[in-house]
């Protein structure tokens, strides 16, 4: 937990996942991160602990596990102590995303995190979750089922006879009719039931801390010096990767690399994206130029003449009609959305200026302004809204062109990631190479440096009906 001398002591408890973990079909607030937060809350807060407890439902409706896992800091905070993914639904049996986003969550700064994962189903996943257990890198891991542990003949009781948790089972908690109410989505007391599952584990947890606590007064001394060990080293090692991800063409940023037979190490990976909700990092802070100004709501329709001569920040059809949907039943506390920037060959250049946030920033000096950049930067990896929008839509491996560090890049210095950030079996994200003659800028009158990134639409038949170009993640890897 976080705290400092003079404040209360922090848990954070930080869900990620889509629609099951948002709630859809209840009030979000009925999802089972908060039905865990009014549980535990009262109780953390109580002598001898007095922990407060932080609960953030950071969630979004039909996403894959990545680039979302590339961006954890950004939607889930730096500040997580637990992190989560559901894989209820999506992106099938396999268990190389899982890892990918296991090693991305050893990553953040209070590594090793709690991790949750909200699937009993795969037993690939499973198992991949008990190998790093064993690997004594990811400590006491939770996997999470729902109705999967309901008797199903206490569920035919009249409703009078059954235990009181499990009455109201087919009720929804949001208002008849209301959008996400199918049947692969969990109703409310099933969320309820989530939420004391996770309690009760918590709960015996915590009464062995309690013990731990009565029987030892210097309790925290080992605590802090294996912190202390932990956060001390500058790299944090990653054991050899169990699953195989070289074919997405994206190895390093998934798994790392190895440096010495039995040691991985992964770079500092950086995302900016425009998606909501957002904690830190928005897509905006980037951009340089070539974005049209536009202060309507963003549930409101764009005029086609805002493309013409810039990029414009939207979001697709599909998101906005659900959007409105559940405006008329008040919004239902979702904080969620899907926006991103979009363009078409009249809206010119995107300009952007990503900065260096690797190891080696100390070494780089102004007048090094034509360093090469590959020596800082790996590569960039563009993504764009999962939404299926037909065959005519935007392809972003034909039509578009870059530049990168004021250089061109090659169409075969362009590839798509293949597998793991997929959509519907749509591969969403591209990955740039960085060109050799490729070099750094500086901010003018700043010593930190970066790198430009120009992005031109230029397939001559995107338009706005057939779907246009649309960019929601820049993400890019630290040397």
């Amino acid at each position: 937990s976080s705290s400092s001398s003079s404040q209360q002591p922090e848990f954070v408890m930080a869900f990620a996942g889509y629609s099951v973990t948002v709630g859809r079909g209840n009030h979000l607030e009925q999802s089972y991160p908060f039905v865990l937060e009014h549980i535990l809350s009262p109780i953390l807060q109580l002598p001898p602990l007095g922990i407060k407890l932080v609960v953030r439902n950071s969630a979004i409706g039909g996403i894959p596990s990545f680039p979302y896992g590339w961006c954890l800091p950004n939607f889930l905070g730096e500040d997580a102590d637990l992190v989560s993914w559901d894989y209820g639904m999506n992106e099938g049996n396999g268990a190389s995303g899982l890892e990918s986003y296991v090693r991305q969550s050893l990553m953040m700064p209070k590594s090793p995190p709690l991790f949750v994962l909200l699937d009993m189903k795969s037993r690939q996943r499973l198992d991949v979750l008990q190998k790093y257990v064993n690997l004594g890198v990811l400590p006491d891991p939770i996997a999470l089922g729902n109705k999967d542990a309901v008797d199903k003949k206490l569920l035919q009781l009249p409703e009078g006879d059954r235990p009181s948790g499990l009455q109201k089972w087919d009720e929804w908690g949001a208002p008849k009719g209301s959008p996400g109410q199918s049947p692969w989505h969990p109703k409310k007391m099933e969320h309820e039931l989530m939420g004391w599952m996770m309690a009760m584990h918590m709960l015996d947890a915590l009464d062995v801390a309690l013990e731990v606590m009565e029987k030892d007064v210097d309790w925290r001394n080992p605590i802090l010096a294996q912190e202390q060990q932990t956060h001390g080293s500058a790299a944090v090692v990653l054991p050899p990767p169990v699953t195989y991800v070289s074919k997405t063409g994206a190895a390093s940023l998934l798994h790392g690399s190895a440096s010495k037979t039995d040691e991985w190490h992964m770079n500092h990976v950086s995302c900016r994206t425009s998606f909501l909700p957002n904690i830190s990092g928005d897509l905006n802070s980037i951009v340089e130029s070539g974005v049209t100004k536009d202060e309507e709501d963003m549930l409101q329709t764009r005029d086609d003449a805002l493309f013409n001569g810039g990029w414009v920040m939207d979001v697709g059809k599909l998101e906005r009609d659900t959007k409105l949907k559940v405006q008329k039943y008040g919004g239902l506390g979702y904080i969620d959305m899907k926006t991103a920037l979009y363009g078409i060959p009249s809206s010119g250049t995107l300009k952007l200026w990503f900065p260096y946030e690797g190891p080696n920033k100390i070494s780089i000096k102004p007048d090094d302004n034509a360093a090469g950049a590959s020596k800082y930067f790996n590569a960039v990896v563009l993504c764009e809204v999962n939404e299926k929008r037909g065959d005519n839509e935007c392809k972003m491996m034909s039509d578009l062109d870059f530049r990168v560090g004021d250089a061109v890049v090659q169409k075969g210095n362009v590839s798509q990631i293949k597998d793991v950030a997929s959509y519907l079996k749509k591969d969403i994200c591209i990955r740039v190479e960085i060109p050799e003659e490729a070099k750094i800028s500086f901010k003018s009158g700043g010593t930190d440096f970066g790198l430009a990134l120009e992005i031109t639409v230029t397939g001559t038949g995107v338009s706005r009906e057939d779907g246009a170009c649309s960019i929601s993640h820049v993400i890019w890897e630290n040397q």
